[in-house]
Protein backbone atom coordinates (compact mmCIF):
# COMPACT_ATOMS: atom_id res chain seq x y z
CA UNK A 1 0.00 0.00 0.00
CA UNK A 2 3.11 2.46 0.98
CA UNK A 3 4.76 1.36 -3.01
CA UNK A 4 2.03 1.94 -4.27
CA UNK A 5 0.64 5.40 -2.62
CA UNK A 6 3.96 6.38 -3.35
CA UNK A 7 4.05 5.47 -7.00
CA UNK A 8 0.81 7.28 -7.23
CA UNK A 9 1.74 10.37 -5.11
CA UNK A 10 4.61 10.43 -7.67
CA UNK A 11 2.57 10.16 -11.19
CA UNK A 12 0.32 12.65 -9.69
CA UNK A 13 3.48 15.15 -8.78
CA UNK A 14 4.89 14.60 -12.35
CA UNK A 15 1.22 15.29 -14.14
CA UNK A 16 0.48 18.37 -12.05
CA UNK A 17 4.20 19.63 -13.09
CA UNK A 18 3.10 19.15 -16.63
CA UNK A 19 -0.28 20.71 -16.32
CA UNK A 20 1.67 23.37 -14.61
CA UNK A 21 3.86 23.90 -17.46
CA UNK A 22 0.85 23.43 -19.98
CA UNK A 23 -0.75 26.27 -18.13
CA UNK A 24 2.32 28.17 -17.32
CA UNK A 25 3.48 28.81 -21.18
CA UNK A 26 0.30 30.50 -22.30
CA UNK A 27 -0.36 32.64 -19.44
CA UNK A 28 3.61 33.79 -19.64
CA UNK A 29 2.88 34.75 -23.66
CA UNK A 30 -0.45 36.93 -22.83
CA UNK A 31 1.77 38.39 -20.12
CA UNK A 32 4.50 39.33 -22.59
CA UNK A 33 2.29 40.40 -25.05
CA UNK A 34 0.36 43.00 -22.56
CA UNK A 35 4.15 43.86 -21.65
CA UNK A 36 4.46 44.73 -25.28
CA UNK A 37 1.14 46.74 -25.77
CA UNK A 38 1.64 48.74 -22.61
CA UNK A 39 5.09 49.48 -24.06
CA UNK A 40 3.59 50.99 -26.86
CA UNK A 41 4.08 48.04 -29.49
CA UNK A 42 -0.41 48.10 -30.09
CA UNK A 43 0.53 45.97 -33.33
CA UNK A 44 1.49 43.05 -31.11
CA UNK A 45 -0.70 39.72 -30.49
CA UNK A 46 -0.45 37.22 -28.34
CA UNK A 47 0.45 33.45 -29.64
CA UNK A 48 -1.71 31.50 -27.81
CA UNK A 49 -3.32 28.65 -30.35
CA UNK A 50 -5.64 26.70 -27.98
CA UNK A 51 -9.07 25.68 -28.28
CA UNK A 52 -9.81 25.67 -24.41
CA UNK A 53 -10.70 28.60 -22.09
CA UNK A 54 -7.19 29.80 -22.38
CA UNK A 55 -7.53 29.92 -26.34
CA UNK A 56 -10.72 31.96 -25.53
CA UNK A 57 -8.93 34.61 -22.99
CA UNK A 58 -6.29 34.86 -25.93
CA UNK A 59 -8.27 35.61 -28.74
CA UNK A 60 -9.92 38.59 -26.25
CA UNK A 61 -6.91 39.73 -25.43
CA UNK A 62 -6.05 39.76 -29.37
CA UNK A 63 -9.59 41.19 -30.12
CA UNK A 64 -9.05 44.33 -27.24
CA UNK A 65 -5.10 45.00 -28.84
CA UNK A 66 -6.67 45.55 -32.53
CA UNK A 67 -9.30 47.57 -30.77
CA UNK A 68 -6.97 49.57 -28.95
CA UNK A 69 -4.65 50.03 -32.21
CA UNK A 70 -7.59 50.91 -33.84
CA UNK A 71 -8.95 53.72 -31.25
CA UNK A 72 -4.66 55.11 -30.90
CA UNK A 73 -4.46 55.05 -34.81
CA UNK A 74 -7.70 56.74 -34.72
CA UNK A 75 -6.60 59.81 -31.95
CA UNK A 76 -3.12 60.24 -33.67
CA UNK A 77 -4.83 61.14 -36.57
CA UNK A 78 -7.07 63.50 -34.79
CA UNK A 79 -4.53 65.40 -32.93
CA UNK A 80 -2.35 65.75 -36.23
CA UNK A 81 -5.74 67.25 -37.93
CA UNK A 82 -6.15 69.20 -35.11
CA UNK A 83 -2.82 70.80 -35.54
CA UNK A 84 -4.17 72.10 -38.87
CA UNK A 85 -6.13 74.67 -37.27
CA UNK A 86 -3.73 75.30 -34.09
CA UNK A 87 -0.38 75.72 -34.91
CA UNK A 88 2.02 73.16 -32.99
CA UNK A 89 4.02 76.15 -30.92
CA UNK A 90 0.52 77.04 -29.81
CA UNK A 91 -0.60 73.70 -28.64
CA UNK A 92 2.73 74.09 -26.57
CA UNK A 93 1.44 76.74 -24.92
CA UNK A 94 -2.55 76.31 -24.76
CA UNK A 95 -2.13 72.71 -24.10
CA UNK A 96 0.89 71.05 -22.68
CA UNK A 97 -1.25 68.62 -20.63
CA UNK A 98 -2.80 67.44 -24.02
CA UNK A 99 -5.69 68.73 -26.78
CA UNK A 100 -8.21 67.33 -24.49
CA UNK A 101 -6.99 69.77 -21.52
CA UNK A 102 -7.57 72.81 -23.22
CA UNK A 103 -9.71 75.71 -21.34
CA UNK A 104 -10.64 79.47 -21.72
CA UNK A 105 -7.93 81.69 -20.61
CA UNK A 106 -4.66 80.04 -20.59
CA UNK A 107 -1.72 82.13 -22.02
CA UNK A 108 1.45 82.77 -22.19
CA UNK A 109 3.62 86.15 -22.30
CA UNK A 110 6.08 86.31 -25.24
CA UNK A 111 8.45 88.41 -27.43
CA UNK A 112 7.58 87.59 -31.19
CA UNK A 113 7.48 89.51 -34.69
CA UNK A 114 4.55 89.37 -35.78
CA UNK A 115 3.44 89.82 -39.88
CA UNK A 116 0.34 91.11 -41.94
CA UNK A 117 0.16 90.71 -45.11
CA UNK A 118 -3.01 91.86 -47.00
CA UNK A 119 -3.87 91.38 -51.15
CA UNK A 120 -4.90 94.77 -52.29
CA UNK A 121 -8.09 95.33 -54.30
CA UNK A 122 -9.57 92.07 -53.63
CA UNK A 123 -13.17 93.29 -52.97
CA UNK A 124 -12.91 94.82 -56.27
CA UNK A 125 -11.48 91.06 -58.18
CA UNK A 126 -14.26 89.43 -56.17
CA UNK A 127 -16.96 90.91 -57.69
CA UNK A 128 -15.70 89.93 -60.90
CA UNK A 129 -15.32 86.69 -60.00
CA UNK A 130 -17.62 83.58 -58.93
CA UNK A 131 -17.70 82.50 -55.65
CA UNK A 132 -15.91 79.41 -56.40
CA UNK A 133 -12.96 80.77 -58.61
CA UNK A 134 -12.45 83.23 -55.24
CA UNK A 135 -12.62 79.72 -53.12
CA UNK A 136 -9.74 78.77 -55.37
CA UNK A 137 -7.66 81.96 -55.34
CA UNK A 138 -7.64 82.18 -51.90
CA UNK A 139 -6.43 78.91 -51.14
CA UNK A 140 -3.82 78.11 -53.63
CA UNK A 141 -2.38 82.12 -53.16
CA UNK A 142 -2.40 80.85 -49.07
CA UNK A 143 -0.80 77.95 -49.79
CA UNK A 144 1.98 79.44 -51.21
CA UNK A 145 2.54 82.42 -48.86
CA UNK A 146 1.70 79.85 -45.91
CA UNK A 147 4.68 77.83 -47.31
CA UNK A 148 7.02 80.46 -47.57
CA UNK A 149 6.07 81.21 -43.54
CA UNK A 150 6.83 77.16 -42.44
CA UNK A 151 9.99 77.03 -44.44
CA UNK A 152 11.02 80.25 -42.54
CA UNK A 153 10.57 79.08 -38.80
CA UNK A 154 6.70 81.11 -38.74
CA UNK A 155 3.56 79.92 -38.10
CA UNK A 156 -0.15 81.31 -39.44
CA UNK A 157 -2.00 82.34 -36.66
CA UNK A 158 -5.12 83.47 -38.57
CA UNK A 159 -6.43 84.29 -41.65
CA UNK A 160 -8.68 87.09 -42.17
CA UNK A 161 -10.21 86.47 -45.34
CA UNK A 162 -7.92 87.70 -47.66
CA UNK A 163 -5.29 88.41 -45.01
CA UNK A 164 -2.47 86.37 -42.84
CA UNK A 165 -1.41 87.32 -39.62
CA UNK A 166 1.72 84.95 -39.03
CA UNK A 167 4.00 84.61 -36.04
CA UNK A 168 7.64 84.65 -35.50
CA UNK A 169 9.56 83.94 -31.99
CA UNK A 170 12.29 86.35 -30.51
CA UNK A 171 15.34 83.70 -32.15
CA UNK A 172 13.65 83.61 -35.80
CA UNK A 173 13.52 87.53 -36.60
CA UNK A 174 15.73 86.97 -39.45
CA UNK A 175 13.62 84.35 -39.96
CA UNK A 176 10.85 86.95 -40.82
CA UNK A 177 12.71 89.15 -43.23
CA UNK A 178 13.53 86.17 -45.06
CA UNK A 179 9.85 85.17 -45.11
CA UNK A 180 8.72 88.65 -46.34
CA UNK A 181 11.44 88.15 -49.18
CA UNK A 182 10.37 84.93 -50.08
CA UNK A 183 6.74 85.41 -50.12
CA UNK A 184 7.30 88.44 -52.54
CA UNK A 185 9.06 86.21 -54.89
CA UNK A 186 7.03 83.51 -54.44
CA UNK A 187 3.70 86.45 -55.40
CA UNK A 188 5.72 87.54 -58.34
CA UNK A 189 5.64 83.59 -59.06
CA UNK A 190 1.99 83.03 -58.33
CA UNK A 191 1.17 85.77 -60.89
CA UNK A 192 3.57 84.45 -63.61
CA UNK A 193 1.00 81.67 -63.41
CA UNK A 194 -1.73 83.13 -63.54
CA UNK A 195 -0.98 85.48 -66.15
CA UNK A 196 -0.22 82.39 -68.04
CA UNK A 197 -3.64 81.20 -67.64
CA UNK A 198 -5.22 84.22 -68.93
CA UNK A 199 -5.94 85.65 -65.55
CA UNK A 200 -5.24 89.00 -63.53
CA UNK A 201 -2.41 89.16 -61.83
CA UNK A 202 -3.20 90.40 -57.77
CA UNK A 203 -1.04 92.69 -55.45
CA UNK A 204 -0.26 92.50 -51.68
CA UNK A 205 1.30 94.63 -49.16
CA UNK A 206 2.83 93.52 -45.61
CA UNK A 207 3.91 95.23 -42.65
CA UNK A 208 6.10 93.86 -40.31
CA UNK A 209 6.49 94.41 -36.88
CA UNK A 210 7.50 92.98 -32.94
CA UNK A 211 7.20 93.15 -29.71
CA UNK A 212 5.46 91.42 -26.19
CA UNK A 213 2.38 89.47 -26.57
CA UNK A 214 0.28 86.73 -25.12
CA UNK A 215 -0.12 83.67 -26.75
CA UNK A 216 -3.49 81.72 -25.33
CA UNK A 217 -7.25 80.59 -25.57
CA UNK A 218 -9.75 83.13 -25.95
CA UNK A 219 -14.10 82.73 -25.96
CA UNK A 220 -16.48 80.43 -23.63
CA UNK A 221 -16.85 76.58 -23.11
CA UNK A 222 -18.44 76.22 -26.78
CA UNK A 223 -16.27 77.87 -28.88
CA UNK A 224 -12.50 78.60 -28.00
CA UNK A 225 -10.08 79.77 -30.15
CA UNK A 226 -6.06 80.41 -29.75
CA UNK A 227 -4.82 84.00 -30.60
CA UNK A 228 -2.14 86.31 -30.23
CA UNK A 229 -3.07 89.44 -28.77
CA UNK A 230 -0.74 93.35 -27.79
CA UNK A 231 -0.21 95.91 -29.46
CA UNK A 232 2.79 94.51 -31.67
CA UNK A 233 -0.18 92.76 -33.90
CA UNK A 234 -1.99 95.67 -34.00
CA UNK A 235 1.15 97.73 -35.03
CA UNK A 236 2.28 95.09 -37.13
CA UNK A 237 -1.86 95.47 -39.23
CA UNK A 238 -1.74 99.71 -39.42
CA UNK A 239 2.20 99.39 -40.82
CA UNK A 240 0.91 97.01 -43.52
CA UNK A 241 -2.05 99.32 -44.37
CA UNK A 242 0.46 102.20 -44.54
CA UNK A 243 2.47 100.61 -47.46
CA UNK A 244 -0.43 101.93 -50.34
CA UNK A 245 -0.08 105.35 -48.94
CA UNK A 246 4.28 104.99 -48.76
CA UNK A 247 3.84 103.56 -52.50
CA UNK A 248 5.87 100.41 -51.19
CA UNK A 249 5.27 96.76 -51.11
CA UNK A 250 6.38 95.99 -47.90
CA UNK A 251 7.17 97.92 -43.96
CA UNK A 252 9.54 96.65 -41.01
CA UNK A 253 9.75 99.18 -37.99
CA UNK A 254 12.74 100.04 -36.59
CA UNK A 255 11.90 97.40 -33.90
CA UNK A 256 12.70 94.71 -35.87
CA UNK A 257 15.57 95.97 -37.66
CA UNK A 258 17.39 96.49 -34.06
CA UNK A 259 16.47 92.83 -33.32
CA UNK A 260 18.57 91.60 -36.39
CA UNK A 261 21.93 89.06 -35.95
CA UNK A 262 22.50 89.74 -39.86
CA UNK A 263 21.12 93.00 -40.69
CA UNK A 264 23.30 93.41 -43.60
CA UNK A 265 22.13 90.59 -44.77
CA UNK A 266 18.92 92.15 -46.18
CA UNK A 267 19.29 95.18 -48.45
CA UNK A 268 17.02 98.00 -45.83
CA UNK A 269 16.13 101.47 -46.89
CA UNK A 270 14.97 104.23 -44.42
CA UNK A 271 11.12 105.42 -45.57
CA UNK A 272 10.23 107.50 -42.83
CA UNK A 273 11.82 108.53 -39.53
CA UNK A 274 9.47 109.13 -36.52
CA UNK A 275 6.26 108.03 -38.94
CA UNK A 276 3.16 108.44 -37.06
CA UNK A 277 1.07 105.33 -37.13
CA UNK A 278 -2.61 105.35 -36.14
CA UNK A 279 -3.85 104.79 -32.86
CA UNK A 280 -0.38 104.51 -31.33
CA UNK A 281 1.10 107.46 -29.64
CA UNK A 282 4.81 106.75 -29.72
CA UNK A 283 5.84 106.82 -33.45
CA UNK A 284 8.04 104.03 -35.19
CA UNK A 285 10.96 104.28 -37.94
CA UNK A 286 9.88 102.68 -41.50
CA UNK A 287 12.00 100.44 -43.66
CA UNK A 288 11.53 99.14 -46.75
CA UNK A 289 13.43 95.60 -49.19
CA UNK A 290 13.95 96.49 -52.67
CA UNK A 291 11.09 94.21 -54.82
CA UNK A 292 12.98 91.09 -55.60
CA UNK A 293 13.25 90.08 -59.91
CA UNK A 294 9.73 89.07 -60.72
CA UNK A 295 9.91 84.87 -62.08
CA UNK A 296 10.70 84.38 -65.40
Amino acid sequence: ALTFGALALALALVGALAVARTLARPIRRLADAAAQIASGTLSHRAAVDRRDELGALAKAFNAMAADLEASFGKLRRTSAAFERFVPRKFLSVIAPEGIENIVVGTGEHRRVSVLFTDLRGFTSLSEEMSAIDVFRLLNEYLARMGGVIDRQGGFVDKYIGDAIMAVFDDDATDGVLRAVVGMRAALHAFNADRRARGLRAVDAGIGVHGGEVVMGTIGFASKIESTVIGDAVNVASRVEALTKDQGVWVLITGEIVARLREPAAFALRVVARGAAVRGRDEPVDLYTLDDPAPAA
